[in-house]
């Protein structure tokens, strides 16, 4: 469906009993306005047409960034229970994704069975566009300095998060939020650049290869509740960035001989 034209959203949801809406825009702030538009007024849209068309479960895909952070450094890494308290400092593409998620929870009491998904950073094959985490992983093998939060990202590999997905639509409580992460995903910058040059077999980085001041907010997350309540798969970490590295070095193999075939 196109999330700018509602009208055409009820062909594609005839006969669904259950939806996910994963679609979103990430970009940069200069495209607050069309973000909301996606983001915000999309899911508004797709939401009235679930619940025209009987859909009997809504997944919603947030992100990790509207999980709320701790006050004191040092604290656990924060759950679902910690509300959002990062709108002054968040970014137009967390803010309008906490708006959606809003949106998405409040249509529980009006009779559509909601679940919100809020998926840590993916690793694994396929990452093409790529994002934030594949940008990240091809500028530590190139080794350039990467942007990176002070506290440190969760990490989780791809195939765990899409299976989260569907355990939210077959085992979540209507109107609960599910972090799809890794137990042993939360990694600071050191550790990650550890963990891609092992994926790599790249020496390991020197303890001081942080070369660019780190951003203020943390990524990282506790998902117990979804390993607990939806049966979160955990499978091996390190085996996701290898293949995601693996799979970057084949992309790049394939490059020159298909510049050779069409010179």
């Amino acid at each position: 469906g196109d999330l700018a034209r509602p009208a055409r959203l009820a062909a594609a949801l005839d006969g669904c009993r259950a939806c996910f809406h994963v679609a979103a825009l990430y970009a940069p702030a200069e495209q607050a306005e069309q973000m909301y538009a996606v983001n915000a007024g999309g899911t508004a849209a797709l939401l009235a047409a679930c619940a025209r068309a009987g859909v009997a479960r809504f997944v919603y895909t947030s992100t990790v960034g509207t999980v709320g952070r701790p006050a004191r450094e040092g604290a656990a890494a924060p759950d679902e229970s910690l509300p959002f308290n990062l709108w002054e400092q968040a970014s137009p593409y967390v803010r309008s994704k906490f708006v959606a998620e809003c949106m998405a929870l409040s249509w529980q009491a009006a009779g559509l069975d909601v679940v919100v998904v809020k998926p840590t950073a993916p690793v694994g094959a396929g990452d093409a566009r790529p994002s934030a985490t594949g940008r990240r992983i091809l500028a530590a093998l190139a080794g350039e300095p990467i942007p990176y939060p002070a506290g440190g990202i969760n990490h989780a590999p791809v195939r765990d998060i899409a299976a989260g997905h569907v355990l939210a639509a077959l085992r979540g409580r209507p109107g609960a939020c599910y972090i799809l992460g890794h137990a042993a995903g939360n990694l600071d910058r050191a550790a990650f650049l550890r963990m891609v040059a092992a994926s790599a077999d790249m020496p390991s980085p020197a303890a001081d290869a942080a070369r660019q001041p780190a951003a203020a907010l943390a990524l990282t997350a506790n998902p117990a509740r979804a390993v607990r309540e939806l049966g979160l798969p955990q499978t091996d970490l390190a085996a996701a960035f290898r293949e995601e590295v693996a799979w970057y070095r084949a992309q790049a193999a394939r490059r020159p001989a298909q510049r050779e075939r069409r010179g």
